[in-house]
């Protein structure tokens, strides 16, 4: 199957968020799809990247550059996820080498301790291990 990358446009909030729903989360309402949908596209500090066929989104990669005062800075893949239909056919590493592609300072990735075929994949990529660390939230 003939995948092609792009940057993501309002008219695929939909397709996006149908995959979305395969990172293990609930569905987002469409009113709230299309509200992150456009905060992303417009700001300057994101980027998304979607895979698709034709019309239909097989994936999707999400970046963010975070600036830091004391330390460089770098891009961060903060979301990556292909359908499970289009799963084993090379959408992620796609997706993943745009990413890597279009920004030229460090980019990094952040995995759960438990997605160890993240780890692995991550890895055959050329990432390496930085550090780890634990994740702290205030409700």
């Amino acid at each position: 199957m003939d995948h092609k990358i792009r940057a993501a446009t309002l008219s695929d909030v939909n397709g996006i968020n149908a995959v979305s729903v395969h990172l293990g989360y609930a569905a987002v309402p469409a009113h709230e799809a299309i509200h992150n949908l456009r905060l992303i596209i417009e700001s300057n500090a994101d980027s998304l990247y979607v895979s698709h066929i034709g019309d239909v989104i097989t994936g999707w990669v999400h970046l963010t550059y975070a600036k830091r005062l004391a330390s460089p800075s770098f891009t961060e893949i903060v979301g990556l996820v292909v359908d499970p239909n289009y799963r084993r056919q090379g959408v992620a590493k796609a997706l993943v080498e745009q990413a890597i592609a279009s920004h030229s300072v460090t980019v990094r990735v952040r995995c759960s301790e438990k997605r160890l075929d993240s780890h692995r994949f991550y890895q055959a990529l050329g990432f390496n291990k930085a550090k780890t660390q634990h994740v702290f939230e205030l409700r």
